[in-house]
């Protein structure tokens, strides 16, 4: 049957029970990646513990005496509210606290736990913390590093009475490395595991500052045995094999335009200040550029750099860095994902809690960091979740480039896409020194905005991106490919086109010959495509709003031929052509804000004008988006109850269109299938479930609620060349995200998504979701940590690997040996079965289960 076939029960369905309001009732969740909060929480300098629930800042200094006073205080998430329109309020969430004094102090500090499962202990209704504190000895000092032990008793502990009791440090250690030598720097910060530390120094281990150091001891939270300290930049070659389990050194890093940093320590290595390394070392906060105020001092261009982001320098855009030079920025921490909503109670801390009603981040995506700045009193929320996505042709955030060397170049803004297409400013445009520019103009969440900077057009300006692609292979530049998406935010200027006569257009993008997007004199926008060679027209949409902001979007299956048009989130109603086949958008110059003859004209009677007004967010994608996913990143846009219920066209469920390398029976094996799978069952999983639904109710709340959709999970029944039947999970199941570092627990080897897919990645996920009183686990995604799906299966039997086939006999990872257990469990009675464990000898624990679904599908179209 046809997803189209399919259509009507989930629309009509959900349309009925929306309208009600019956399903999603719960706190609006907004997007606050380009909204900053105010919090009553300050000090110059803090750390935060791993369940985020202690802070400890820097709240006095007396360079005289050379003493600091630290300040402990409780967070308190219970205490966290909400207004209308789900933004949080932070008035009573931090508690008063304890102050202590220490000498010869800084004003930062890393908190580090010997057993970071277990921050604290609970005795007679109080919590204690025990972490070792990390400081350096900067008042007149030579920045060396120390360490002490510290203890801060919480009474009432994870209620909105929380609060320090007491608050006491022990006596000074200083560090020492493998030779004995003293460590050098300032404002220390550490993965959880306490082995990685991370700090402000310079390359000669001598006191100087202004570079990302590392060093590494095997021992956590030790005070002897660190290794001599190396540059951020040459971690990717560090061969230290406990160096090598932090994603930060799998590859090596690079600056926002693709040159290499320095892997020397006279290179070119990270110049920053006040990092933050996230619990797992895969990414590293930092200030990149140079503060212009009094304070002086790298305090601007909060950035980001690691496996989240390609290792390639990233200056958010957001929030965060609200203003080019607007304020000293200098220490973030954060929480992880202790408080998020979706988080399995059992997860929490203390276990069993839950973060059903009060929770952070807000932002509702894949991966959001909920940072919280003590000099700057705020919080913000950074949204990771597409960094990294596979099919990025282009993506123009429109903020200012931060070079190799730590400072703003004025003329370029990044492509952060990978493919390092950088854009250059021409003529009168400018990016905005702000994000006053993106925001709504009412200051609601709910309108529609853009986030951080903008690039601003007054006419006679445009960015120009050269696209290069020396060996054809760049899907959707040099390469053809069968779909494709536009997505970009705009606000046209109050002004343009008043008073002009003629035929006014005006160009919003524009690539000799493939693709051009015109706003047209009458406020409507029109997009054309360049498919097999003939240019395909749109034709006018509505007239889009002036003086604010419109977040547009196209979508193109080539092999239906069907294009879609969504305005803010929403697909439009209107007719549109159809032109099955292949696009490319080949190389040479691509203008944004204008054509390429840069007309200057304030009214162009002719056409071909320059745009007057704001673009943002402009991203290329090399295949046809969903509604959801184009939903997701539509800020201010309340769009998912039509998300849900638009259905996704036919290239959407071809296996290499959810992830590009799931294509054919050997890669079945892959986290690439695993990822494709998941997105075929979770968008085709809706209608089955519903369409056969006993609790419908409770099988909606899933659908629509704030857990992921049903049937996320997909697993090879059977396969041919050309295709794979997939079984997706049963309705009932629960869909959670985990970190490696909780999967490791109950198995070391499941240490990182290189592991992904590995019997021990099997067996922990088995083991996790029995903690959760499922029978069964499986992986079915990865972003920047692992998602698992668990269910329950109707027979668990061990099975000699032999009996379930010469494949499954040599790997149960490999594609042929899960066709070979579904093959298993189907002569059984069961739709499709998974290895969860392996036991001694030959032996193989299998899962066998009746999915909701299974359905065919092409691995290519």
């Amino acid at each position: 049957m046809s997803p189209s076939e399919k259509s009507w029960p989930l629309a009509s369905l959900l349309g009925c029970v929306l309208a009600a309001g019956g399903a999603d009732a719960a706190t609006p969740r907004p997007s606050l990646v380009n909204t900053r909060i105010a919090t009553p929480f300050g000090a110059n300098g803090h750390a935060s513990s791993i369940d985020g629930r202690l802070f400890i800042g820097n709240v006095g200094e007396d360079h005289a005496t050379t003493t600091t006073t630290w300040r402990a205080r409780v967070f308190k998430p219970e205490a966290v509210t909400y207004d209308a329109e789900g933004k949080p309020g932070f008035g009573a969430a931090f508690s008063p606290g304890k102050t202590t004094q220490v000498r010869n102090g800084e004003n930062a500090l890393a908190l580090c736990f010997p057993n970071p499962a277990q921050p604290y202990t609970l005795a007679s209704g109080v919590a204690v913390y025990q972490p070792y504190l990390f400081d350096s000895m900067m008042f007149n000092g030579p920045n060396r590093f120390r360490r002490r032990t510290m203890e801060a008793r919480i009474s009432q502990p994870f209620t909105t009475q929380a609060e320090v009791a007491a608050f006491t440090t022990g006596a000074l250690e200083t560090l020492t490395t493998v030779t004995g030598a003293g460590l050098f720097g300032i404002e220390p910060t550490m993965t959880s595991d306490g082995r990685l530390l991370l700090y402000q120094g310079g390359p000669q281990n001598d006191g100087a500052i202004d570079r990302i150091m590392y060093s590494y001891n095997p021992t956590p939270c030790a005070a002897t045995g660190w290794s001599t300290p190396r540059p951020l930049s040459m971690m990717y070659n560090d061969t230290t094999s406990g160096v090598k389990r932090y994603p930060l050194a799998w590859k090596r890093l690079k600056a926002a335009t693709g040159e290499d940093f320095g892997d020397t320590l006279t290179g070119d290595i990270v110049r920053g200040a006040y990092p933050w390394v996230d619990h797992e070392g895969r990414n590293v906060l930092f200030m990149a550029v140079g503060f212009s105020g009094a304070a002086g001092g790298r305090r601007e261009a909060v950035s980001l750099v690691g496996a989240d982001t390609g290792w390639t320098a990233h200056h958010v855009d957001g929030s965060i860095n609200t203003d080019r030079q607007d304020l000293a920025h200098l220490f973030y921490s954060g929480p992880m994902w202790n408080f998020e909503q979706e988080r399995s109670p059992k997860q929490n801390f203390p276990p069993g809690a839950s973060n059903e009603t009060r929770y952070l981040p807000v932002t509702k995506t894949h991966d959001v960091l909920s940072l919280f700045g003590s000099n700057t009193s705020d919080y913000n929320e950074v949204d990771l979740g597409e960094l990294s996505h596979p099919f990025q042709v282009l993506t123009l955030p429109m903020n200012e480039l931060v070079t190799r060397a730590g400072t703003y170049d004025l003329t370029r803004t990044p492509d952060t896409s990978g493919h390092f297409y950088t854009g250059t400013l021409v003529g009168t445009a400018s990016i905005s020194p702000g994000n006053a520019v993106t925001q709504s103009t009412t200051g609601s969440l709910w309108e529609p905005h853009g986030k951080g900077k903008a690039l601003t057009l007054p006419g006679g300006g445009a960015l120009r991106v050269g696209l290069a692609d020396a060996s054809s292979t760049v899907p959707g530049v040099g390469a053809a490919v069968r779909g494709f998406s536009v997505q970009l935010a705009l606000r046209p200027d109050a002004t343009v086109n008043q008073g002009c006569g003629g035929n006014p257009y005006r160009y919003l993008l524009a690539k000799p010959g493939a693709l051009d997007l015109i706003y047209e004199a009458n406020g409507a926008v029109n997009m054309s495509f360049v498919i097999n060679g003939t240019r395909v027209r749109m034709g006018f949409s509505q007239a889009l709003p002036k003086g604010k902001w419109t977040h547009l979007a196209y979508t193109w299956d080539g092999v239906s031929g069907e294009f879609g048009e969504y305005i803010n989130g929403v697909k439009t109603s209107r007719a549109l052509p159809t032109a099955p086949g292949t696009f490319k958008l080949g190389t040479g110059d691509l203008f944004v804000g204008a054509g390429p003859n840069l007309d200057t004209q304030a009214c162009p009677a002719n056409g071909e004008g320059s745009f007057q007004g704001a673009i943002d967010e402009v991203r290329f994608f090399s295949q046809a988006r969903s509604n959801r996913s184009i939903c997701l990143t539509t800020l201010g846009a309340d769009c998912k109850d039509a998300a849900i219920q638009e259905e996704p066209t036919g290239l959407q469920f071809v296996m290499n269109q959810q992830h590009p390398d799931c294509n054919g029976i050997a890669a079945l094996g892959t986290e690439a299938c695993a990822v494709s799978m998941h997105r075929v069952c979770a968008q085709r999983g809706a209608d089955d479930a519903l369409a056969s639904a006993t609790n419908f109710y409770e099988t909606l709340q899933q659908v629509v609620g704030n857990r992921p959709p049903i049937s996320l999970l997909g697993v090879p029944a059977s396969a041919t060349a050309t295709t794979v039947n997939v079984a997706c999970a049963p309705i009932q199941h629960e869909s959670l995200a985990v970190t490696y570092e909780e999967l490791a627990r109950r198995h070391a080897e499941c240490a990182d998504e290189r592991a992904s897919q590995s019997t021990a990645c099997s067996a922990a996920i088995h083991r996790w979701c029995n903690s959760l009183g499922w029978t069964t686990g499986q992986l079915f995604e990865m972003t920047s940590r692992p998602w698992v799906g668990c269910f329950n299966s109707g027979l668990v039997q061990d099975v000699p690997r032999q009996q379930l086939g010469t494949a499954s006999a040599t790997d149960v990872t490999s594609g042929a040996s899960r066709l070979e257990v579904s093959a298993w469990c189907q002569a059984r009675g069961y739709g499709a079965g998974v290895v969860q464990e392996l036991g001694s000898g030959s032996v193989a624990q299998v899962h066998c289960f009746q999915p909701a679904v299974t359905r065919s599908w092409k691995f290519t179209p």
